[in-house]
Order: structure tokens, then sequence, then C-alpha cells
């Protein structure tokens, strides 16, 4: 009896394993859903004088920036000294600073203040010293997120984006349109490619590539754009296969032998039990 319960015990965890990349997944999405539409729902339920309050406080940060040299945002400690308000700018509602759309890849997710190992696990960062996401000539705002987590794709699609293709930033009520105008791949000490330009208005999607090695950085650059409702409609999900796509089939592969070594080994341990016993 405790044979056939410890074969039994064993098969559930490897189902357990079998099942656990896929149900964490749309978990995590369900979830980080949830959290999109009700930052909609509160910015369209707020008066517009609140909104426009919160608006001005995020240009004067802007304005007040002094320009010094962004940091790697995957390395602890390189970051450098903000305004002492950063936190309490564009964190309306519930310190969600922003939306990053990017309907191509099927990405929508909040956008979060500072690069922490705390923010990239449960959305996109903001990255420190850069540009509030709010557009406007001479602005160049920088968003980070991770490639390659179990539970979510968050930027790992990055690498199939092309120039011309578009991007949008819910921040409060407004919606900025940034279309890809330049793409590069850099060592993490190289990152010339974040510096603002008087007369242009960027934002900068950063993740880490090549997937599962993380040595260098993946730069997607937009230029702002006039936003079409209509455009964005027009946008639809590439169908091949992805990097996400091929992260969670690796998962399902790996769990699932694993989960045949796990029955394997049990039945060659009983086999030999009840040898023994005989």
């Amino acid at each position: 009896m405790k044979r056939r319960l410890l074969t039994f015990l064993l098969i559930f965890v490897g189902l357990g394993f079998l099942v656990y990349p896929i149900i964490s997944k749309e978990l995590y999405d369900k979830k980080i859903s949830t959290q999109t539409l009700d930052y909609e729902k509160k910015i369209n339920a707020e008066d517009d004088a609140k909104l426009k309050e919160e608006w001005q406080k995020a240009v004067v940060y802007n304005q007040n920036l002094k320009g010094d040299p962004v940091k790697d945002p995957f390395i602890v400690g390189s970051g450098i000294a903000l305004p002492k308000d950063y936190q309490q700018v564009l964190n309306f509602p519930d310190n969600t600073m922003a939306v990053i759309d990017i309907p191509k890849i099927s990405v929508k997710l909040p956008v979060y203040h500072g690069t922490s190992e705390g923010v990239l696990q449960k959305g996109i960062g903001h990255m420190e010293g850069t540009s509030l996401p709010i557009g406007g000539k001479g602005n160049h705002s920088v968003l980070t997120g991770h490639s390659g987590l179990a539970h979510s794709k968050m930027f790992t699609d990055l690498t199939s984006l092309e120039k011309g293709d578009l991007f949008f930033i819910h921040a409060l009520d407004k919606v900025l349109a940034y279309k890809v105008d330049q793409i590069k791949v850099v060592t993490p000490d190289n990152l010339k490619y974040l510096a603002t330009k008087t007369d242009e208005d960027y934002s900068t999607l950063i993740t880490c590539t090549p997937y599962g090695i993380n040595s260098h950085r993946l730069l997607v650059r937009g230029s702002r754009t006039k936003y079409l409702p209509e455009e964005r409609k027009k946008i639809k999900p590439i169908k091949k296969e992805t990097e996400a796509d091929k992260i969670l089939r690796n998962s399902v592969i790996i769990t699932s032998t694993l989960m045949l070594f796990i029955i394997l080994g049990a039945l060659i341990i009983k086999k030999r039990l009840t040898t023994k016993t005989k």
C-alpha cells in the first residue's frame, strides 16, 4: 500500500511540474490584464483638474532633469542621483507610472518607477534619470523589462519588432504613439543611444539579449508620431512562434521529461522492492 501511495505521489508531483509553467503564465496574464484595466478605469473616473495637476508635476520634473549620463538598468548600484520627488511624480493611481502597449507582440504591461528586481518581476521599469514617459521635444524616456521569465514574456519578444512598428504609452489620460526608428544591440557600458536630442521626442525599450546569456542590451527606440486610434486597431499580432512561445514550449518539454524520469524511477524502485520481497 505504501509503495503504491509513493508511486501515485511521484506521478502527482510530476504532473505538477508539467502544468506549472502554463498555469503560472495564465494566472500572471490575468493579473496584469486586471491591473491595466483598473488603471484605465481609475484614470477615466478622475476629474480633469486632478489629471492636469499630475501631468504638470511630470512636466516640471522633466524640465528639472540635469541630463547626467544614464547607467545600465540591470546592474545594481549603477544608477545616478535623482530629483528627490521621483517616486511622487506620475504615480497616480496606485503608484503606476503608465502602461506600455505593444500590439504587434501582444504586450500590455504596467510601468513602475525604477528598475529594481522587484519592479522587473511584476512589470516594466522606468530607468531612473531619464525623462518620464509623457513625451515632448527634448525628452527621451527609457523603459526596461526582463526577457525569458517563466511566468510572463515581458519584453522577451522585443526581438520581433522592426523599424516602422508602433508602440503606445498610456500616461494618465494621454496616449503617446511611437514608431520604431532604430534598433541596436550594445554592450552594457555602451548606452550612448539613450541621450536626449533637443528637437526629438524619443522612447526606448530595453531588454537583455541574447536569451539565457544576457551579455548585451537590445535597444528598440521609437520616435514620437501622431496617435491615431484607427491605426492601433489595424495592427495584427504576429502569428509566428515567438521567443516567449519557445520558452514556454521548452519549459513544458523539460518538465515532461522530468516527469517521465520520476515515473520510470518510481516503477524501477517498486520492481526492485517487489523482487527483494519475493
